[in-house]
């Protein structure tokens, strides 16, 4: 049996982003006739000219002990809609008119519906939208359906496509490029052991979508006891990212979502205190503090294969009955090798708005200095020129921030074991073939369940790539290896493993 399991190597030690910066570079005006009218979750991109952005009001939120963020037992919407954007700019492009305000906006749900069947939109915090302007709704209707819409040049409209999940709260989605479709809950239990679902795609042979919407998943994982507010998958499905509140953590599992996932332990990733703002938000009633920034939304970016993390507090402002300070001191953007979780780098959105205007809280809507305040960022989502976008929460806005520097690359390598059978032992085999130009194969065994790494150095002993870095199965694999950016001459690869390490030459001739 032949399996690919991809890892991801940073060819000639990719550059640091410090080379460059983030900015904003526009968004829409936090007010009639351009803004979301309300409080914005999520955002998801067509192209640099088509965006949507999701609106949802939560009230009659209720807390359990220590009444943080984390533990949230229960809330309900005052609202939950889609705001189209096409051709878009600080003060035109919205698709439609809406109201603005808590007493405009108040009882306003969008509806999807396929003629006689109809779901309205209720208490939606994600929304993933794909290149061929399908916008894909996490909803917690009875059923929580993934509820299908498309975006169009003049407005939002329904499509035929609903999928029932089941009878948990839902919120992590993601869209791969081969269209399947990944769902999470809220909250991992010891009861649920299908935390996260993948169904096939709305184009994939026999599925439901468009009739019964009751496709079983492809594939399932069970995740540990937690609060899952975010997911993020590479193009091929093979890595998943999972955000946990309560561990402060971003997982991942590899495989596919036909065969499965499992823990990468290679990956790791959590916040600590010098991420957040210790004891910022005071329990009024229990004298309990706690940090303010968790793990939220997530976005993968292909090609540069890039993980960005969206840091917060979770309803900061909603939930202020009960402590006396502000959630707008801290939101973040950490930006990670998707391989090891490693920090690549990070945007301070709080201390940029602070940083702008002097204040947290104030705002500025001109193209030459646009700042939204407020800072709450939950959602990530790019478009093809690689500029992000985020919005905020409490300001009701979106934005596009670009990188005027060249963001670093983290090339996929692919990994295949040829053969189950378990070996004697450790072993690697010559390159082949060998002298190369620019790509060779390297072969190794594995005898038992281990980690293993396979690196390739130059002749000064500097670590040019990592071509397997991960827990691996016994086998006999292969790992492909391109030196198109490396100059011809001698180079030594090194397989280890515990205690085990063996080193081998290959030659690049150009």
């Amino acid at each position: 049996m032949n399996r690919t399991i991809t890892f991801v190597s940073c060819v000639l030690l990719c550059a640091s982003l410090a080379s460059g910066q983030w900015r904003i570079t526009t968004g829409v005006h936090d007010d009639t006739p351009n803004g979301t009218g309300h409080q914005t979750p999520s955002i998801g991109v067509v192209s640099n000219t088509m965006m949507v952005a999701l609106v949802n009001r939560p009230v009659g939120i209720v807390q359990s002990a220590p009444f943080d963020d984390v533990n949230l037992v229960k809330d309900s919407s005052a609202a939950t809609y889609l705001v189209g954007y096409s051709n878009w700019g600080i003060e035109t492009g919205r698709l439609g008119a809406y109201p603005y305000g808590s007493a405009g906006t108040l009882g306003l749900f969008s509806k999807w519906f396929s003629g006689f069947d109809e779901v309205f939109l209720y208490r939606a915090n994600k929304i993933v939208v794909t290149p061929d302007s399908l916008i894909y709704v996490a909803n917690n209707d009875p059923e929580h359906n993934i509820l299908v819409f498309r975006v169009t040049k003049d407005t939002i409209e329904t499509t035929d496509y609903r999928m029932k999940t089941g009878d948990v709260d839902i919120q992590g989605l993601a869209v791969d490029d081969n269209g399947y479709v990944y769902v999470s809950a809220v909250k991992g239990s010891d009861a649920n052991t299908a935390e996260i679902k993948v169904f096939k795609g709305i184009k994939a042979a026999g599925n439901t979508w468009a009739t019964t919407h009751d496709d079983a998943p492809v594939s399932t994982v069970n995740l540990p006891t937690g609060v899952y507010r975010g997911i993020a998958v590479n193009g091929g499905g093979s890595w998943l990212f999972v955000s946990d509140m309560v561990t402060n953590s971003v997982k991942r599992y590899s495989g596919s979502p036909t065969t499965g996932y499992q823990i990468s332990p290679s990956f790791s990733f959590s916040l600590t205190d010098a991420d957040t703002v210790p004891g910022t938000n005071f329990d009024t009633l229990s004298t309990t503090t706690w940090n303010t920034g968790h793990p939220l939304g997530m976005g993968y970016m292909n090609g540069n294969n890039l993980l960005f993390v969206a840091s917060a507090r979770w309803l900061g402002n909603s939930i202020r009955g009960r402590n006396n300070s502000s959630c707008y001191t801290y939101s973040k953007v950490f930006i990670l090798n998707p391989n090891t979780g490693a920090r690549v780098d990070s945007i301070d959105v709080a201390k940029y708005y602070f940083d702008s205007t002097g204040s947290y809280t104030s705002q500025s809507f001109l193209p030459e200095k646009f700042v939204s305040g407020y800072a709450s960022v939950y959602d990530i989502a790019f478009d093809a020129n690689k500029d992000l976008y985020i919005q905020s929460m409490y300001s009701w806005t979106v934005e596009k921030w670009s990188f005027n520097g060249t963001l670093p690359t983290f090339p996929v390598l692919s990994v295949r074991r040829t053969d189950d059978a378990a070996p004697a032992g450790f072993s690697l085999a010559q390159n082949f073939p060998n002298p190369f130009n620019p790509s060779t194969t390297v072969t190794f065994t594995v005898p038992a369940t281990a980690a293993v790494s396979v690196t390739v150095y130059d002749i000064l002993g500097k670590e040019v790539a990592t071509l397997v870095n991960g827990e691996l199965e016994a086998g006999t694999y292969t790992a492909g290896f391109n030196a198109r950016d490396l100059a011809s001459g001698l180079y030594f690869y090194t397989l280890r493993s515990g205690s085990f390490s063996t080193t081998r030459k290959m030659m690049l001739m150009k």
